[in-house]
């Protein structure tokens, strides 16, 4: 009998593991082949992220209004108003309306016509609005008699000042005694005190009365809202001179000098009167007629005239810094002192 060999089970004991480990991996293939083909679940993408909207686009800015004479005040029918490099002619009651470009929100502004002093400034940012706007209507204004009593155009015309005003009620400081430390009469203290109440509201048109009065021997110069009044016995030079229109400036007036005094009155009422009247914003006119001419006058007492009054209103209708002809700046300037003497 033939003999089997002794190792003939673990032979097949090896083939049938490696028969099993061909069908398994053949398993493996054949699912690693369906996956690749499409078979079974597909990754989940990121959802995309939203886009915030779209801003509207931003509304025209419309500046409306009426145009009138700053000088009368009747409508400027056919005046041209340009803001921005937007130009609109006022209709027949003086109504205009711009419609600025896109983004723009003010600007400079012009106003201008063949019967008026092209009035030019700027209109500050801000939403649709209602702005009413004046210029000079040139048949009723008297350009160079402006230009001397708010420009100083009769003592320096090659210089025309900017304007110079103030923009709230001041308080007054009365110094008690002068300059070689004598004291004032306490009557001329009062005769300056009703004066300076009664001549400070006509003067800005009523915008503005005294904010308070004080006395002693000390000074408000430089501090911002007062006008101190101080006193000298030296008159070679003058009778009165005041800081024109100026914050913390001073008047000053001669006291009990020959040339300067009235009678029995110490001062004369008519330069208190004239020196307030720089010291509110006002220069020399040359026209003997004016309280402000500045042309010496031996009076005792005179009042502004109803024509300079009026030019006093038209002053006070424009910002501080305003230029020839009629220029408002863009924002308040500072302004160096400067003084009129009479």
């Amino acid at each position: 009998m033939a003999e089997t060999p002794r190792f003939s089970g673990v032979a097949s004991a090896w083939v049938f593991r490696a028969h099993r480990f061909a069908i398994a991996s053949a398993a493996i293939f054949t699912t690693a082949l369906a996956t690749s083909c499409g078979g079974g679940s597909t990754p989940s993408q990121p959802s995309p992220t939203p886009q915030p909207p779209t801003p509207p686009a931003p509304a025209a800015v419309v500046v409306s209004g009426t145009l009138t004479a700053t000088n009368g005040g009747q409508q400027l029918a056919g005046a041209t108003v340009d803001i921005a490099g937007v130009s609109n002619t006022a209709d027949s009651s003086g109504h205009y309306s711009v419609s600025l470009p896109t983004g723009i929100r003010g600007g400079r502004f012009a106003i201008s016509g063949p019967t008026l002093v092209t009035h030019n400034g700027f209109v500050s940012n801000g939403d649709s609005r209602t702005i009413d706007m004046d210029a000079f209507a040139l048949d009723s204004f008297d350009q160079p008699y402006f230009r001397a009593i708010v420009r100083n155009g009769f003592e320096d015309p090659t210089t025309m000042q900017p304007l110079r005003r103030w923009t709230r009620a001041p308080m007054i400081y009365l110094r008690t005694i002068d300059d070689t430390g004598s004291a004032i009469l306490p009557e001329v203290l009062q005769q300056v005190v009703s004066i300076v109440a009664d001549v400070i509201p006509q003067y800005t048109h009523g915008r503005f009365g005294v904010a308070g009065i004080e006395q002693g021997t000390d000074t408000r110069r430089g501090q911002a809202g007062w006008i101190t009044v101080e006193w000298t016995r030296d008159a070679t030079e003058f009778c009165g001179q005041a800081n024109v229109g100026l914050e913390g400036g001073r008047v000053t007036l001669t006291y009990d000098q020959p040339g300067c005094s009235c009678g029995s009155q110490k001062i004369r009422p008519r330069t208190v009167k004239h020196e307030f009247g720089h010291a509110m914003g006002l220069w020399h006119t040359g026209q003997g007629v004016d309280l402000m001419s500045g042309i010496g006058v031996a009076e005792c007492d005179r009042n502004m005239t109803a024509r300079e009054l009026r030019y006093l209103e038209y002053l006070y209708r424009r910002p501080v810094g305003n230029t020839d002809p009629d220029n408002d700046p863009s924002s308040a300037p500072l302004l160096r002192a400067v003084t009129a003497i009479n």
